[in-house]
């Protein structure tokens, strides 16, 4: 740990460095435990970008502060807030103008409402979530009937999926049922039209969101499972092509696509059928990853294993499969978070649960911006409450368990 005069020192030092110098300095001293003198110098980082007009730069400074002051103190939220506000209304500033552009970047919108929805969230500002969230789904619904004027019909679908889903979160229901029918109607051809060109693993991914959205029309009923069912066929047709040019490991990722497909649609005799057949593959390219040293290769694949035996009914057999993962690579967020999704889509399968689906849903809109924390609390929320074997399973295995 530095001393006091060794801090003023360093600060000194590097007072007058450009403003990334000063981020990476102050990241640094986080790094390193001193993390009052680490955000004075992120503070003056975010000044200078503020100086030099760089917002974005400075909105992403000030929600890293307030981030670290709270994960440091949970309680200090008083203190995080006026640097979480100051994020927040500079995403603002920027989402304004990249809407106004001619075209729109929908991944950087996407980061944008997210982080504003997510400070005020944290900040636990309902009125300004609920705000926000409604005018985020109107300016996606506009966007997307441009696009659609304009045959841009892919960012025509992105749009209205991200209109779908900020409508969901304020449960604004005729604006849901509106987006939905309008999702069915393109979901629906587009599947049609790549299953004519026979592009299965695009038409297997159709089908099951399509699924996903009948599912918030009529529950998790014979609409939602003869989708998935036609889901699973596109996938394992994709991963017979797979296999026909060698390739092993997408074809495992395909088969285990059609696995939890055919799970969902409750056909057990398919689920079984491909289950089997992919962690075959799966063991064995966990052994070639293994020997030739393919580490991260190799995490993957036992994370793949374990999420195939999971829908096989096989939970032991799955949880001692990541333990391998653990042991042998090291679990990241990541790893956590794809377990966890998998055993939901287990648990909703087996319940037929339209409201793990939901849970489900949630999770990947976190996960999608790399807030694996927040999805795997998610889960956590379902095995504490309704399967507390499951959440100690999981504990023994990631090392939280005393047992």
């Amino acid at each position: 740990m530095l001393k006091p005069g060794e801090v003023t020192l360093l600060i000194t030092g590097i007072i007058r460095s450009s403003p990334g110098e000063l981020e990476l300095a102050g990241k640094s001293l986080v790094t390193k435990g001193e993390l009052k003198t680490g955000i004075k110098l992120l503070i003056k980082s975010a000044r200078e970008y503020e100086k030099q007009k760089r917002i974005l730069d400075a909105a992403r400074i000030y929600r890293y502060i307030g981030d670290l002051i709270l994960s440091a103190n949970p309680q200090a939220l008083k203190d995080a807030r006026p640097f979480l506000l100051k994020s927040a209304y500079y995403y603002l500033d920027i989402l304004e103008r990249e809407v106004e552009a001619e075209d729109s970047n929908l991944e950087l919108l996407d980061e944008f409402c997210s982080n504003i929805l997510r400070i005020f969230e944290i900040l636990g500002e309902e009125n300004k979530f609920e705000k926000y969230a409604k005018e985020f789904a109107v300016m996606y619904k506009s966007m997307g009937d441009t696009y659609m004027k304009k045959k841009k019909i892919q960012k025509a679908i992105e749009s209205y999926e991200a209109a779908y889903r900020y409508y969901k979160i304020i449960h604004d229901s005729a604006e849901i049922e509106d987006m939905a029918s309008i999702l069915l109607d393109l979901y629906g051809k587009g599947a049609e039209i790549f299953v004519a060109k026979k592009e299965y693993q695009k038409a297997g991914e159709t089908f099951f969101k399509l699924a996903f959205i009948v599912k918030d029309v009529f529950g998790y009923d014979e609409h939602f499972m003869e989708l998935m069912e036609n889901a699973g066929r596109n996938y394992e047709r994709a991963g017979r092509e797979w296999y026909a040019d060698g390739n092993l490991y997408y074809t495992s990722k395909s088969f285990l696509s059609a696995e939890y497909s055919y799970l969902l649609a409750g056909n057990s005799q398919r689920t079984k059928l491909i289950g089997l057949n992919t962690t075959k593959m799966l063991y064995q390219l966990a052994g070639e990853y293994r020997k030739e040293g393919f580490m991260e290769e190799l995490g993957d694949t036992l994370l793949m294993l374990a999420q195939s035996l999971f829908a096989l009914d096989k939970l032991l057999e799955g949880l001692k499969t990541y333990k391998n993962l653990i042991l042998e690579v090291e679990a990241t967020l990541e790893h956590r978070y794809r377990i966890r999704k998998a055993l939901l889509l287990y648990l909703a399968a087996k319940e037929r649960s339209r409201n793990y689906l939901e849970f489900v849903e949630h999770m990947d809109f976190y996960a999608k911006r790399e807030a694996y924390a927040q999805a795997i609390e998610l889960a956590e929320l379902i095995f504490e409450t309704r399967y507390p074997e499951i959440k100690k399973g999981l504990q023994k295995v990631e090392g939280f368990s005393p047992e």
